[in-house]
């Protein structure tokens, strides 16, 4: 029977042997352990029996060894987990964000989906699986009310420059003619310096794990503390410079089917693999054209003329989406009514004008700039020459956002771990 696929997010964490609920070994009873407490979580517990059915679970689902010495090695991860999940819910609930019924049947259809099941049997398919049911929903409600907890009071706090986007479109253009790669990774957090060590060790075994023959896929489902753990840790396709320097060091000599040892960012530890390669097309970017209208101001070398005019360029253009509005505004604003500069090459224009414009889109408008007694706006009408499959700024923003959205989560959750009441007692 084919594993199971449950596409949820997984913290992967501690190193203690808890002897005292692995010594029954595969094949317990769980009614055995449905009395026993493994740990409280200010006013809540994790039984040994929730303990005992995820690790069931998490056996069964990414296609591990059923011994003792799995169990043993899993055992106080899986607590881990469960006591950040008690935690997430609780968050959730000082927040007033509920989990609803409809959002609940919605990631359980996505599961029946993605496992062939149909509609209305994931309970039925679980059991035939030998998962408990309510340790997969339990683990659903969890990953939904932390989504909330976060974009309600981490991702308000995440803001990407512009010119941080001009500087990944800037780096993948400078790798131009290179191998792009099929990326998947695992992310294992270091919310706590002093726990540096520790979570190493766990990069270590998960790779042991991998070099063992477990499917990369199904440990990135169940260990990785990235959001792409819900996309088993494929990160897509990407270009030298959209990852991180030392994700992009290892990348530089790597094939198809490589996987990396344990690299350290300031996310944490990172295990990539390369599911499959291919050559980007493209060239020189001063060899882009790009069709250009300006806005320009006549100023003089009068500060106070140039600040006024900058502050009417910024408020007329706000909201500008294309090039058709622009000799509408430029008359407004009694501008020079010579708008249309035409194609050109990026290569040719002066260095002030080649900066602002070379990384902007079609419809998208330059920050002022002054000189020649004159504050001037350029707007971008088309440009072509580029390199193919080069990604839109809403995409690197996207990126960005996630791989700092990772890092805060985490920290916020260590956060909560370090306020709450814990008390392991297995």
């Amino acid at each position: 029977m084919k594993p199971l696929r449950i596409l949820l997010l997984a913290a992967f964490a501690g190193t203690t042997a808890l002897g005292g609920v692995v010594a029954t070994g595969p094949g317990t009873a769980l009614a055995q352990t449905a009395g026993r407490v493994a740990a409280v979580v200010n006013d809540d517990i994790v039984s040994v029996f929730d303990l005992t059915a995820r690790m069931d679970m998490v056996i069964k689902t990414s296609q591990l060894p059923d011994d003792q010495q799995t169990r043993q090695r899993l055992a106080p991860q899986i607590l881990r987990q469960l006591i950040d999940e008690r935690l997430q819910l609780q968050a959730a609930r000082r927040l007033g964000l509920n989990v609803t019924a409809d959002e609940l049947s919605r990631a359980e259809a996505q599961i029946e989906t993605r496992n062939n099941f149909a509609p209305g049997t994931l309970e039925q398919g679980l059991r035939a699986q030998g998962i408990v049911p309510a340790t997969v929903i339990d683990r659903l409600r969890s990953e939904i009310a932390w989504e909330k907890v976060v974009a309600r009071e981490v991702r308000p706090r995440i803001v990407v420059g512009e010119d941080e986007i001009n500087a990944v479109l800037d780096r993948i253009r400078a790798n131009a003619g290179q191998t792009e790669y099929r990326v998947l990774e695992i992310v294992l957090s270091v919310p706590d310096p002093q726990r540096e060590a520790e979570v190493r060790q766990n990069a270590e075994r998960l790779l042991e794990q991998l070099k063992a023959g477990a499917p990369f896929t199904a440990l990135a489902r169940e260990f990785s503390d990235g959001v792409t753990a819900q996309q088993s840790g494929d990160v897509g396709w990407v270009l030298p410079g959209q990852l991180s320097p030392e994700i992009d060091a290892f990348l530089a000599n790597a094939q198809a089917g490589s996987v990396s040892t344990p690299i350290r960012t300031p996310e944490g530890y990172h295990i990539v693999a390369v599911a499959d390669t291919r050559k980007v097309t493209g060239g020189d970017a001063s060899q882009i054209e790009i069709a250009l209208k300006q806005i320009a101001l006549e100023t003089g070398d009068d500060p106070a003329a140039q600040r006024a005019a900058t502050e009417r360029l910024q408020s007329a253009t706000a909201d500008l989406a294309s090039c058709e509005a622009v000799d509408g505004i430029a008359k407004e604003l009694g501008a020079d009514p010579t708008t249309d500069l035409g194609r050109l090459k990026v290569g040719d224009l002066a260095p002030a004008l080649r900066q602002a414009v070379i990384n902007l889109g079609p419809g998208e408008v330059s920050g002022p700039i002054t000189g020649g007694g004159m504050v001037r706006v350029f707007v971008v009408c088309d440009r072509s020459g580029d390199i193919a499959g080069l990604p839109d700024r809403d995409t690197i923003r996207e990126a960005l956002i996630r791989q700092r959205l990772d890092t805060m989560a985490q920290r916020h959750l260590h956060d909560l771990r370090r306020q709450a009441f814990i008390d392991v007692r297995v």
